[in-house]
This record gives structure tokens, C-alpha cells and sequence, in this order.
């Protein structure tokens, strides 16, 4: 026999549990949705460096990153991932299913498209042979990554801002007994990790720019973690936003005017938050929520 009251504690908890399931769905709905293209190769990049470009690695490292920063709903425009959900759909409609599950006409399309241009890329290993010493080469690989991102409005087919990422690496040389041979692919992964860290960084400060969550006393927490890139030591720039700028002429909203605060220092980066410590000397107004965070 149902104890007293259970009837209503159960319904109570059942729709608790629905309303808290609903309430993050309906958040994830509510996050933009962007799209990275396959990246195009310019002109800038020699015929024997494009052996060593892999595209389909940056692209993954790409929606990697995105999906990383929670800020995003990322949807995948890789060619192989969409042949993959194609032929799921056709096999929702076999004979072998019972159906309504990977239905067509479902995906989403992107409210931001991002579209990467690889305009130099170099990727070699240099041998130079060891005075005095036959057989002997000295070996040091090096690489350079460089790419512009344009952010397409989907919506109005705007161009919002083009990105311009750079990653390089150069090893130490080495003594070696053999000529030929190129970097480790492990090395191209490093730099397409690299870049689309930079790539979302700059995408969430312009859709979500660093804001002031609170502040105790000569410490303030501010709504950006581990998805921010920042790093203890860091010193960061305050402002307060003022009036809405519009334009005249086309009446389009350019953004707020910012009043420059002062500055603080990371002290501690948590995975959805930072705490920063103020510089007191540098304010001219005391830092409260809601102001704007940025890097100098």
C-alpha cells in the first residue's frame, strides 16, 4: 500500500524532471548554430606543401573547438559525416526499421557559416650535412599555418568579420644518419588545433563577449572558463557599456559605446568561470556585473 502524499511527491519530482529537461533543451535550442565549411586552398599555398594539407584534419579540429566552448550548436558540413547520416535515413526507410527516427528534411541549417581560406601553408624538413663528418646530417623540421575565416550571417548573407588565424612550430635541430623524410603529421595536427582555438575564441568574444558575473571584494568572476583561453597571469581590460550606436544613414545597430574602467589579472581558471583580482589603482569607477570583459 502507497504511503500517504506519495501520489503527489511523485508527481511533483516526474514534473520537476520534465520541467528541468525541458528548460535545457530549450536552452540548447536557443544557442546559434554555426556551420564550418571545408576549408578552400589559395593561391598562396605550393603544389608540394598541399601533399601535407590535410583538410579533413582541420576541419574536425574545427567543430572540435566550437563544440568545446558549450556556445554553440555545431552542425557538421563534412562531407563523409553527411554521406554518413544520408544513408542512415535511407535505412530508417527500409523494409528493416521500424521507421521515424532519422527522418529527411530534419537537419538544421546554420545561423553562422564559416567559411576558411588556407592562404599559406608550409610543412618541411631541413637537412644540412655535418661539416667533417660523413654520413651525418643535421635535421630541423619547421611549418606555418595561416588562415582567413569569413563569418557569414546565413540569414542575410552578410559578411559579419573574417578571422585571421597563424600558428607555426620549428623544432631544434638534431643530429641524423639519413637525408629525406618530412615532418610528423602529428606536428600539422598541433598547428589545426591551434588555430581553430583561435578561431573560436575570437567567434564567442563576438557573439558573446566577456561580461562581469559578480564581484566580492578586490575579486571578480566573470562568465568565461576553460572555453576562453585564458591563463592565469593574464591581464585584462574593464569596460562599462554605454548608449546604443546607430547609424544614421542605414539605422543598423554598430554596437555600445565602452567606457574604459581599469584592468585586472587572472587568478584562477574553473571550467565555466574565471576569477580575476583588480588592479585598484587602475580603476576609475568601481567594476560591477554586467560589465564588459576583453584582452588588451
Amino acid at each position: 500500500m502507497k504511503k500517504p502524499g506519495f501520489n503527489i511527491l511523485f508527481t511533483v519530482v516526474t514534473f520537476a524532471f520534465i520541467g528541468s529537461v525541458f528548460s535545457v533543451n530549450a536552452f540548447a535550442s536557443n544557442k546559434p548554430r554555426v556551420a564550418v565549411k571545408e576549408a578552400i586552398i589559395g593561391e598562396g599555398v605550393s603544389n608540394s606543401a598541399k601533399s601535407h594539407l590535410n583538410l579533413e584534419t582541420l576541419l574536425a579540429s574545427m567543430e572540435k573547438s566550437l563544440v568545446a566552448s558549450r556556445k554553440f550548436e555545431v552542425l557538421t558540413r563534412d562531407k563523409t559525416k553527411l554521406k554518413n547520416i544520408r544513408d542512415e535515413q535511407k535505412f530508417d526507410k527500409s523494409s528493416l526499421t521500424k521507421g521515424g527516427t532519422a527522418l529527411e528534411g530534419g537537419l538544421e541549417t546554420a545561423n553562422f557559416l564559416i567559411l576558411p581560406t588556407v592562404q599559406n601553408f608550409k610543412f618541411y624538413r631541413s637537412i644540412k650535412p655535418v661539416p667533417n663528418l660523413e654520413g651525418k646530417y643535421k635535421r630541423q623540421d619547421s611549418g606555418m599555418l595561416e588562415i582567413a575565416a569569413q563569418v557569414i550571417d546565413t540569414t542575410t548573407g552578410g559578411i559579419k568579420t573574417t578571422f585571421y588565424l597563424k600558428d607555426k612550430f620549428a623544432t631544434r635541430s638534431s643530429v641524423v644518419n639519413s637525408r629525406g623524410g618530412s615532418p610528423n603529421s602529428i606536428r600539422f595536427t598541433a598547428m589545426a588545433e591551434k588555430v581553430s582555438a583561435q578561431m573560436v575564441d575570437q567567434l564567442v568574444d563576438l557573439v558573446f563577449p566577456m561580461k562581469v558575473l559578480n564581484v566580492q571584494s578586490n575579486q571578480v568572476y566573470i562568465n568565461r572558463g576553460l572555453d576562453g583561453g585564458l591563463k592565469k597571469g593574464e591581464v585584462l581590460n574593464i569596460y562599462r557599456p554605454g548608449v546604443a550606436l546607430i547609424d544614421p544613414d542605414t539605422g543598423e545597430n554598430l554596437g555600445s559605446s565602452e567606457t574604459y574602467i581599469g584592468e585586472m589579472k587572472v587568478v584562477r581558471v574553473n571550467p565555466k568561470f574565471t576569477i580575476t583580482e583588480v588592479n585598484a589603482k587602475s580603476l576609475t569607477e568601481p567594476v560591477q556585473a554586467g560589465d564588459i570583459v576583453r584582452k588588451p
